[in-house]
C-alpha cells in the first residue's frame, strides 16, 4: 500500500493521536507541516491549504478526509470488521503481547476465536521502541514490529480481529458469556479471557485530559 499522507502541525496534540495510532498499527506514512507551505507536495488537495486547527489525511486513493477519528481512519483502511459468527468458542478482550500470544495458541489448536482491541495492536508494548526481553529475540525488537509479527501470525490461523471496539459489561447464561460491546453489538462465546493490561492512574488535576491525547 502506498503511503498515507498527514497534513498538520506536527507536534500538535489533535495530531498526535493519529501518528501514534498509525505508528503502533505499522502503517509507512508521510507528515507535512501546514506551516511550511513549500514543502507541501505538489499535488496535495487544495483544501489542505486551507488547514488551521485540525489535521487531514489523504488515503492512497486520493480521499482527503479532515479531523478523522480513528474508527474513521481504521475502517478506511479496511481493519474493523463485523464478526463472522454468532458465537465464537474464545473471545479475548485486550490485543497486547499476552492477548496476542492467546489468539494465537487458542486459534491453532482449532478454536473459533475473536480478539477485541480497544485501541492499537500491540497494547502498551506497541509503544516501545526496543523490547529486549521477549524470547526469540536476543538483539531486541520494536514494540510496533512485533505487535505486527504477531497479528500476522494469529490471522494465518484464523483469528478474527475487531479493533476499536470494548467490552462494557457481561452475564453468563445457558453456559455463555454474553458481553455489551460500548460501540454497541454483543459478544457471544463459551469462554473468556481479559488481557487489558493496566490503566495509569490519574491525578484528576484541571487540564490534565490534554497530557493523554
Amino acid at each position: 500500500m502506498n503511503k498515507l499522507k498527514l497534513y498538520g502541525k506536527p507536534d500538535s496534540s489533535e495530531m498526535y493521536p493519529l501518528r501514534d495510532f498509525l505508528s503502533r498499527s505499522v502503517v509507512d506514512y508521510d507528515v507535512f507541516d501546514i506551516n511550511d507551505k513549500a514543502a507541501l507536495p505538489a499535488n496535495c488537495p487544495e483544501a489542505v491549504y486551507q488547514l488551521d486547527e485540525f489535521p487531514a489525511i489523504e488515503f492512497p486513493d486520493g480521499q482527503l478526509v479532515i479531523d478523522p477519528s480513528l474508527e474513521e481512519v481504521a475502517n478506511k483502511l479496511g481493519w474493523i470488521i463485523k464478526p463472522s459468527y454468532d458465537e465464537y468458542d474464545l473471545s479475548i478482550y485486550g490485543a497486547g503481547p499476552a492477548g496476542l500470544s492467546a489468539a494465537v495458541y487458542a486459534a491453532s489448536e482449532g478454536l473459533k476465536t475473536i480478539l477485541i482491541e480497544r485501541e492499537a495492536i500491540g497494547g502498551q508494548a506497541g509503544t516501545s521502541s526496543l523490547i529486549e526481553n521477549y524470547m526469540g529475540f536476543p538483539d531486541g525488537i520494536s514494540g510496533a514490529e512485533l505487535a505486527e509479527r504477531a497479528r500476522q501470525q494469529a490471522l494465518k490461523f484464523g483469528v478474527e480481529i475487531l479493533l476499536l471496539r470494548e467490552g462494557i459489561r457481561g452475564s453468563f447464561h445457558d453456559n455463555r458469556i454474553y458481553v455489551e460491546l460500548k460501540n454497541g453489538g454483543t459478544m457471544v462465546s463459551k469462554a473468556n479471557l481479559c488481557a487489558t493490561g493496566v490503566e495509569y492512574a490519574r491525578l484528576n488535576l484541571p487540564g490534565e485530559e490534554r497530557f493523554f491525547s
